[in-house]
């Protein structure tokens, strides 16, 4: 039985085919992830919804794959991250179910999972899919507040952030040098060079893809199935040997159900040679979703180190103003955050100005920028009565939106109404 302890953090690793859910509170050590059948290690979770005819009920996962199999009169749905993606209602029974229902209704079978680790308000949550994008990162926000989650307690990042909080909160002897990452999908093999660069404080670590290996059914054929095993490890041995020439590895990660098969046994130790440490698993990207989770909400620290993701913003923004009568700093969006995590809303009063300007400080560089936002006046408004709500939200890495809303300034004036909106391209200048 798991108890409840404080609250309960969660990363979840959400697979259009396949997903896992792991978590963390502090009746555990160390991150737990969960298998479908009890003392087992089956983590594997069917990312499908089927529904009885007549019914309102959704089942899940396994439960939903038994009962497609079992042919039960009634509505399945399979890959549901394509459907997301595709944003098209599905039509059922008179009724026109938006995607973000369908999301919902998996990921709350899937927090079912973790009964007795506490309320839907004391969780917070991580999602990590292999890549972050648009329309996911609004479908996920949307489903996870209509379950009762926080949007402050909302993260997410993509498989390589993942694996980045992973490794750093793995022993520092297994990433002292480098460390390749193998991954086994369908029918592509793609290797990942992590290295840290600790010329920088903090030190920058870095995750490039240095190359794949395709091993579908054509060549499976060209090269017979007596052969196929015996060709697959010397393909797979020769894109590791480009990764080790001239490189020191730590370790190696290997992850893919196709890695668990009999063909890479006689691989491991070329893979383990020159003292690398060799390791294959299943759950590696929830893990690292639950260690992201962790360190967003304070609850683990590794300090010292900052991913350089592609999603990462490169850039301090924030204003002057007079704070408690003294001119300071006011931070909005703090570098090295992920675009689509970007977001600050905040209230402030103009004090003999029309103008709200924006400044943005290059991370590494320290390059200063200003962007200035002109206020159309308000009629019958004295000085130090125009109450404005500000929005800033990032539309990609160098791109983003402030908004400026007038609130009024209590019983004394109502709002106007009126709001202005900028777009700042952060490489060139304002957009619109």
């Amino acid at each position: 039985m798991i108890r409840e302890q404080y609250r309960t953090i969660v990363g979840f690793d959400l697979g259009n085919e396949y997903s896992q859910i792991t978590f963390y509170n502090r009746s555990s050590e160390e991150p737990i992830t969960v298998s479908t059948v009890p003392e087992s290690e089956k983590y594997l979770i069917p990312t499908c919804l089927f529904r009885m005819k007549g019914e309102t009920e959704w089942y899940f996962g396994t439960d939903a794959l038994k009962l497609k199999q079992e042919n039960a009169d009634g509505y399945f749905f399979g890959e549901l991250v394509r459907l997301m993606d595709l944003q098209q209602p599905i039509e059922l029974e008179k009724e026109s179910i938006p995607t973000v229902e369908l999301i919902a209704a998996f990921m709350e079978g899937c927090l079912g999972l973790l009964s007795g680790t506490g309320k839907r308000e004391q969780i917070s949550i991580m999602v990590t899919m292999p890549q972050m994008r648009e329309p996911f990162i609004g479908t996920l926000k949307k489903a996870l507040t209509s379950l009762g989650i926080s949007k402050n307690n909302i993260f997410l990042q993509d498989h390589m952030e993942s694996f980045f909080y992973f490794m750093l909160n793995q022993k520092k002897s297994l990433w002292t040098y480098h460390v390749a990452l193998f991954e086994y999908e369908k029918d592509t093999i793609v290797a990942y060079d992590f290295y840290a660069d600790y010329q920088t404080k903090p030190a920058i670590v870095h995750i490039e893809k240095k190359g794949f290996l395709t091993l579908d059914e054509r060549l499976k054929r060209r090269v017979g199935e007596s052969n196929w095993d015996e060709e697959r490890g010397r393909r797979f041995l020769d894109l590791a040997e480009t990764l080790w020439k001239n490189v020191a590895y730590s370790s190696v990660y290997l992850v893919g159900d196709e890695f668990l098969e009999e063909w890479i046994k006689p691989c491991v130790k070329a893979l383990c040679s020159r003292r690398r440490h060799g390791f294959v698993g299943r759950n590696l990207y929830t893990k690292g979703a639950c260690y992201g989770a962790m360190q967003r909400v304070g609850e683990k620290i590794v300090d010292g180190f900052l991913y350089d993701s592609p999603d990462m913003i490169h850039f301090n923004i924030g204003m002057n103003m007079i704070i408690r009568g003294k001119e300071s700093y006011y931070p909005v969006i703090v570098a090295g955050s992920n675009w689509y995590e970007a977001y600050h809303e905040c209230e402030f009063i103009l004090d003999e100005t029309n103008e709200v300007t924006i400044t943005a400080k290059e991370m590494t560089t320290g390059e200063m920028r200003e962007d200035t936002i002109a206020i159309e006046p308000i009629k019958n408004r004295p000085n130090r009565t125009v109450r404005l709500r500000m929005t800033v939200r990032f539309l990609d890495t160098h791109l983003y939106q402030v908004r400026l809303e007038d609130q009024g300034f209590g019983g004394l004036y109502r709002s106007s109404g009126k709001a202005w909106e900028k777009i700042i391209d952060l490489k060139g200048g304002e957009k619109a």
